[in-house]
């Protein structure tokens, strides 16, 4: 494939990514079919300074073109097309993870509409859950329960809401 690769094919992959929102097509190994492309120019004495600095800078101006649209897949949970190169697909997961691990924690917030204050003593009961609670005593306060218990212990004036 490398043989396929020059400033040119470059260049106009560039162009046509640049002119849509959705990740074009590209070979799998397309970044290290470029690489090895520039490393073999590199070698080349007879290629111009100028044209291999400026293919560098133009597979890294797609990179990073291609890494804003995949930022883009991932704001909208879709998947990126098939194939994608293996650094594209690494990026994607990792964003994907990022994404995933961050989220509003409501657990503490939730707690708290279920908190309740028991108005008596009571000896352990069995709640319509099937859960067991007690025994407690005057004034103790009761956290994270269902809210079909919860309604039963208000009801029944067990508990009061916190």
């Amino acid at each position: 494939m490398s043989e396929e690769i020059s400033y040119n094919y470059l260049w106009q992959a560039y162009q046509k990514e640049k002119q849509t929102n959705q990740l074009l097509l590209i070979p799998k190994t397309f970044y290290q079919d470029t690489i090895e492309h520039i490393n073999k120019s590199k070698a080349d004495t007879n290629t111009n300074p100028i044209i291999l600095e400026n293919t560098t800078k133009l597979l890294n101006e797609f990179f990073e073109k291609r890494k804003q649209k995949i930022m883009v897949y991932v704001a909208y949970n879709k998947q990126p097309p098939k194939p994608i190169a293996d650094n594209e697909l690494e990026f994607y997961n990792k964003l994907l993870q990022i994404t995933k691990s961050e989220t509003l924690k409501f657990e503490k917030e939730i707690k708290q509409t279920h908190t309740l204050k028991s108005i008596k003593d009571i000896p352990e009961i069995i709640l319509p859950s099937g859960s067991r609670i007690g025994p407690l005593k005057k004034d103790q306060t009761i956290d994270a329960i269902s809210e079909q218990d919860k309604n039963y212990l208000i009801e029944n004036t067990i508990c009061e809401q916190v």
